[in-house]
């Protein structure tokens, strides 16, 4: 019987190729196709090759690009966010205890105090007595701007001026994820003006809108009162509905430019609509309806899109509540504050159910013990995703 030894060489075998010695790029484009924020995050706790692809700027703005950060809630004090089993509920988890705050560490002195006016994009714009600040809430950093100079103040006459919103926009440079704006639109008798902060310059700048180039598709100016609606973002786009005409003004935050669009004619004009995405860069509406006949206030959602100028009515969506009010769009929910009835209950309970605006699939959102003052929508991924913004 032959040894074994002469048996010749013998061949070691090859063990498996590991999945974290695949390139970075090839790693990317398999957590690319992971359906949820939550997912994203258990493998980036996997081994440091994961967690150091995951967590690049240049990862999670593709990411955010294809799986737009979550509604998690309202960063109230405490801070409101869902409940399960709503999809958003495993990263809202990730904000449980979290303060939000962020007049908390921002600089105080005698006589100044900040309160939150705006939240964009995972940022929030705070104002103090003379001060705006643009800070970072989970990573606790800010940034001060300067103060609008004298000589661009001065052109907005206080006897002239009827409302101004300042509120935080997309940047310039969508490759820089600490790119960012801060404009103070003022809407005046006979104009528009726009401040706008650059984060890339660092300084301030002016646009002026004159009833002469505005007025073909806006109309007069003359009025005594404010006459743009609340603020909608949708498409890297702002919009307002205008008070004395059926129409919608929007801003382009790329070029800075307006353009008008016309609503359909039975439009309500108050609060019970919003704009919402849809496909193909298009905007869409979901309007809330009901049956002024009756007495049950019964109501539901219909859903029309905008093309070629023209709002097409595509579906109707029922609500299983008997009261509600649109309170925004955020993360890719629409959030309604709704008197409700639970599928295995008779009972009303008061809480906040969200609408999918992709598949306008309707849930519970969270559940509250009584009713609630709601303000502004935080979506975001968990602190361990959230790269800095400031």
């Amino acid at each position: 019987m032959a040894s074994p030894l002469a048996a010749g060489p013998q061949k070691i075998p090859q063990s498996a190729p590991f999945v974290a010695d695949l390139p970075d790029v090839l790693l990317e484009e398999i957590f690319l196709r992971l359906p949820a924020a939550a997912d994203l995050a258990r493998a980036s706790t996997a081994c440091a090759s994961f967690c150091s692809v995951i967590t690049g700027y240049a990862f999670l703005r593709r990411y955010c690009m294809v799986h737009p950060p979550p509604l998690v809630g309202m960063p109230h004090d405490p801070f409101i966010s869902t409940q399960l089993p709503h999809p958003s509920a495993v990263p809202a988890r990730a904000f449980a205890g979290f303060n939000f705050s962020c007049s908390s560490f921002l600089p105080s002195a005698a006589g100044r105090s900040w309160s939150e006016i705006d939240i964009l994009d995972g940022q929030a714009l705070l104002a103090g007595a003379q001060d705006l600040a643009v800070c970072d809430p989970v990573h606790r950093r800010y940034i001060l701007l300067p103060a609008v100079p004298g000589h661009l103040k001065v052109l907005v006459r206080r006897p002239e001026l009827l409302d101004l919103d300042t509120f935080l926009a997309p940047g310039e440079d969508k490759e820089n994820p600490l790119s960012f704006k801060v404009v103070c639109l003022a809407q005046c008798r006979i104009n528009l003006l726009m401040l706008v902060f650059s984060c890339l310059d660092g300084q301030w700048h002016i646009l002026t809108y004159d009833q002469c180039s505005a007025q073909a598709a806006i109309g007069s100016f003359e009025n005594s009162e404010p006459w743009l609606s609340y603020r909608q973002y949708v498409h890297r786009c702002f919009c307002w509905r205008l008070h004395f005409m059926n129409k919608l003004l929007l801003l382009d935050t790329h070029t800075m430019e307006f353009s008008i669009v016309n609503l359909p004619p039975e439009q309500p004009r108050n609060r019970n609509y919003v704009i919402v995405e849809a496909a193909d860069e298009m905007l869409a509406m979901l309007t809330k309806r009901y049956d002024e006949y009756k007495e049950d206030d019964r109501c539901w959602l219909t859903y029309s899109i905008l093309r070629n100028n023209q709002w097409y009515s595509e579906k109707v969506i029922s609500l299983p509540v008997k009261r509600a009010t649109l309170v925004g769009v955020a993360g890719g929910y629409l959030l309604i504050e709704a008197l409700y009835t639970p599928p295995t209950q008779h009972m009303f309970k008061f809480g906040f159910l969200s609408v999918d605006v992709k598949t306008m699939q309707v849930e519970l959102f969270t559940e509250l013990s009584k009713p609630n003052m709601y303000g502004q929508l935080y979506a975001g991924l968990p602190p361990s995703l959230r790269a800095p913004t400031i």
